[in-house]
């Protein structure tokens, strides 16, 4: 039965999911040939995890070159949302046995990247496909939204790993679903599928196996369409009230400054339109 869904999940992306030619009409060459990608949509960058024939398990490697594209991101003016992913259909499935086995250490070094500690100044949004399993749930979690596939699966697995839940992760789920449900799932290692994962407030939104990505750019699209200096004051603001990010002075540093600059913005009318509507592309 799972073998024949995975079939039928494949043969619909090859049928609905548009070639990456004409998703991504502005590709940046940085990064391609590594495990890590960056690909850019206008204002949009598309991050993707890229070892797919180890299931996109992260590394220590891999963190730290995530963490450089997302402060890439943070410093690049002509761009203002990111897009999480993993390549060839899986988004991670967190760290891979082989790994562990190599390098008993490789938990530790991941989260000493500083990847899982960050605050990011712009949006991130997740598009989550196949598994999202230990780090990799943490990682989905980390970003502000989730489109996920029908077919995909969250999981921390840290029952079967034996590997404990980092403070991070718990606390990022807690503020997502509360402490009963978080408690269900962490403490049973259970797999957690897309439907359940919506209705517990831990997955944004749900769309067709294999438009995970596609889906997960239009509404990156949406979010650079805003005004972005309130959209980012608004932002900051919610996650201050959050168990989400422990940067609170950073938080509040970066909702000041926005905040400021989108109350001058309107002052100087930079956001009036003949249409009235801000989200047009004439104030830009």
């Amino acid at each position: 039965m799972i073998i024949n869904n995975s079939i039928r999940c494949y043969r619909r992306a090859i049928r609905d999911f548009p070639p990456l030619s004409k998703l991504f009409k502005t590709i940046s060459s940085r990064s391609l040939a590594t495990e890590v990608t960056i690909k850019y949509q206008g204002p949009v960058a598309c991050i993707g995890i890229n070892r797919p024939h180890m299931k996109n398990c992260l590394t220590p490697h891999i963190a730290a070159k995530l963490k450089e594209e997302i402060e890439f991101l943070e410093n690049n003016d002509n761009a203002s949302v990111g897009v999480l992913y993993g390549e060839r259909g899986t988004f991670s499935y967190g760290i891979h046995p082989n790994d562990l086995q190599t390098n008993s250490n490789i938990y530790e070094e991941i989260l000493n990247t500083g990847l899982f500690d960050k605050f990011p100044r712009k949006p991130i949004v997740a598009a989550v496909s196949g598994y999202a399993i230990g780090l990799a749930f943490d990682l989905a979690l980390w970003c502000d939204f989730r489109v996920t596939e029908d077919t995909a699966v969250l999981a921390s697995y840290a029952r079967n790993s034996g590997i404990p839940s980092n403070h991070r992760l718990i606390k990022r789920l807690v503020s997502c679903v509360g402490s009963h449900r978080a408690l269900d799932w962490l403490l049973s290692g259970r797999p957690v599928k897309a439907k359940e994962g919506l209705e517990a407030g831990a997955i944004t939104r749900i769309v067709a196996c294999g438009t995970g990505l596609g889906q997960a750019v239009n509404f990156a699209h949406s979010l650079a369409n805003m005004p972005q200096s309130s959209l980012r004051a608004d932002r900051a603001l919610i996650y201050s009230t959050t168990e989400k990010f422990e940067n609170k002075e950073e938080i509040h540093t970066e909702w000041q400054l926005n905040h400021q600059r989108a109350l001058m913005e309107v002052k100087d009318g930079i956001h009036i339109t003949k249409s009235g509507d801000v989200r047009h592309k004439e104030w830009k």
